[in-house]
């Protein structure tokens, strides 16, 4: 896995990766790496590295590695995006049901570079085309948030002097967008991106209806449990 790493990520690409690991406790076996199949005009590629679940953090963590390599702005600190799914999550990338948080976290991250434009906190992504997320449950862009989830000291990382922010991409639907307009990204996500237990960040999955012996299956298992 070092080779790896040494032989086909940059520096930049390492070090990123690294800081993540470090926070998760993740080993290099736990990962799953994406390299980038598509090229844009620059030469830093954008790819992706998903973090399994662990004793550390019970959810799949999904995270780009390549888009800090980028500096739009002097004013705007170089960024990573992750997203947080549930473990019930699968890398199953064939099925548009688990495939659509990877087209999505992508989207973003190549429109940064695309429109030249850094990433903040309240900053929300709807793409131009309908139906971009099939698979998902409604969802037509995502806003960035704060990783509030993730020990502080996770969201910046000083790497080759200049710092990193680490940004957590939160799914949104039609309604969500339209609550957004109304009340503003700073509101949205303070009050309803957040309950009495914290924030509600971990992307939620689209719920399939179970048939013939997947809900028997479910119900000895609920029956099982006490439920």
């Amino acid at each position: 896995m070092n080779e790896f790493f040494s032989e086909n990520l940059t520096d930049r690409q390492i070090k990123t990766l690294f800081h993540t690991m470090k926070f998760i406790g993740a080993k290099p076996e736990d990962i799953i790496y994406l390299k980038s199949e598509e090229y844009l005009e620059d030469i830093f590629p954008i790819d992706l590295a998903i973090f399994k679940p662990n004793e550390n953090i019970d959810c799949y963590v999904m995270q780009t590695v390549g888009l800090s390599s980028y500096y739009f702005e002097k004013d705007v600190a170089r960024s990573e995006l992750i997203m947080v799914l549930p473990k019930t999550w699968k890398p199953d990338f064939y099925k548009n049901e688990y495939n659509w948080p990877r087209y999505l976290l992508l989207d973003i991250a190549y429109g940064a570079v695309e429109n030249n434009r850094g990433t903040m906190v309240g900053q929300v992504y709807v793409p131009k085309e309908d139906n971009m997320y099939e698979g998902s449950d409604d969802v037509i862009g995502g806003i960035l948030v704060l990783p509030e989830d993730f020990d502080l000291m996770f969201c910046e990382e000083y790497i080759d002097e200049t710092y990193t922010k680490f940004l957590q991409v939160v799914p949104i639907t039609k309604d969500d967008l339209s609550k957004i307009e109304e009340v503003g990204p700073g509101k949205f996500i303070r009050y309803d991106l957040h309950d009495s237990d914290g924030a509600l960040f971990t992307v939620k999955l689209k719920e399939n209806k179970l048939y013939g012996i997947d809900k028997i299956i479910k119900q000895n298992e609920d029956s099982l449990k006490g439920e």
